[in-house]
């Protein structure tokens, strides 16, 4: 499946599958099937699909409902908030340890002071950018600084 929104392409074909889960048989009315996705770009997706009595139904005539699917976008946080509820933390590094992004992205979890955090959050808002890329960019010209 292909979306774009907000300017961006989510599709399912070329992003890199990072997890999925699923309740359910594909043929029954209450199947629910849901698979996080990481672009080239570093932005996550979710995409999900459903029976007639999922979260991702779809009418197909008046009080009738079948089969859906649907593409939803994912900043940072929120897919890995889903990630923490669907996959091993293992099964998650490891897939987006896979992932290339100029020819390198790790993972790293650090601690921020809550204060610090807003700042950050509110100037990557005003920027329109994502916080990662701005911590990135701020840490990496704080270390050429010092060399």
């Amino acid at each position: 499946m292909q979306q774009t929104m907000n300017n961006k392409v989510y599709d399912t074909e070329t992003a890199k599958p990072l997890g999925n889960w699923q309740r359910g048989f594909s043929s029954e009315r209450g199947y629910l099937s849901e698979t996080l996705y990481i672009t080239e770009e570093g932005d996550y997706f979710l995409y999900g699909e459903g029976g007639s009595r999922s979260r991702y139904a779809q009418r197909v005539a008046p009080n009738t409902w079948g089969y859906g699917e649907r593409i939803i976008p994912f900043n940072n946080e929120e897919a890995n908030a889903w990630a923490e509820n669907h996959l091993s933390e293992a099964d998650f590094y490891a897939a987006q340890k896979e992932v290339a992004y100029n020819g390198c992205l790790t993972p790293m979890m650090i601690r921020l002071q809550c204060a610090t955090e807003q700042k950050l959050k509110k100037l990557a808002g005003e920027q329109g950018r994502k916080a990662s890329e701005l911590a990135e960019e701020m840490i990496r010209q704080a270390l050429e600084e010092q060399t």
